[in-house]
């Protein structure tokens, strides 16, 4: 019996891998690789993270080196690891000279954290914007950071304000790691990020 194969399919990911120690107490896993196979929902296996199995075709691996989705950028084509951290909103701030009004700015995106019941148990960030009588932004206060994967989109209710946020923890980052390099290649597209 082998122990992977080179199909992009669940049933030929590797037997093991350097997976052993992830996942809390439902679902108990193992260094099993097979279970983690094409894995993106945050939280299912490690708690604010995400981590999965994926077979990467040379062709993906090339393309996801000059790819801007964030999905990561694999070493090697072949069976790879891919874990997905998460952050809060570490500091927010408008551009010099934003008009606003009072209120408070809206955030959108981000991939927030989906529970290992596939719920989505977003923590969203808040923030309240306050302005001078002239209309210009005198501060932006950070009420709740939040909790995301990727940095979120921000937008003042009104007025011409560029919102700038600097993410924490760690949002914005994606590892990887080769398990299994093919040199033969990988035939199908089971998955869906690479």
């Amino acid at each position: 019996m082998a122990l992977w194969g080179n199909l992009d399919a669940a049933n030929n990911a590797p037997k093991s891998g350097d997976t052993a120690g992830y996942g809390g107490s439902a679902p108990q896993v193992t260094a099993n690789t097979q279970v983690y196979y094409a894995n993106t929902k945050l939280g299912s296996f490690i708690t604010n993270a995400a981590i999965g199995v994926f077979g990467v075709s040379a062709v993906e691996q090339q393309q996801s080196g000059t790819s801007q989705t964030g999905s990561g950028h694999p070493q090697h084509s072949g069976w790879v690891i891919r874990k997905v951290g998460m952050g809060p909103i570490a500091s927010i701030s408008a551009n010099a000279g934003s008009v606003s009004a009072n209120g408070y700015i809206t955030f959108g995106g981000g991939l927030g954290n989906t529970g290992s019941n596939g719920a989505t148990t977003i923590a969203v960030a808040n923030a309240q914007v306050f302005v001078n009588t002239a209309g210009y932004i005198t501060n932006i206060s950070l009420l709740t950071p939040g909790f995301y994967a990727n940095t979120p989109t921000a937008t003042a209710a009104t007025g011409n304000s560029v919102i700038t946020l600097v993410m924490g923890g760690r949002a914005n980052r994606v590892q990887t790691e080769t398990i299994v390099a093919l040199v033969g290649g990988m035939t199908g597209d089971g998955d869906t990020v690479y």
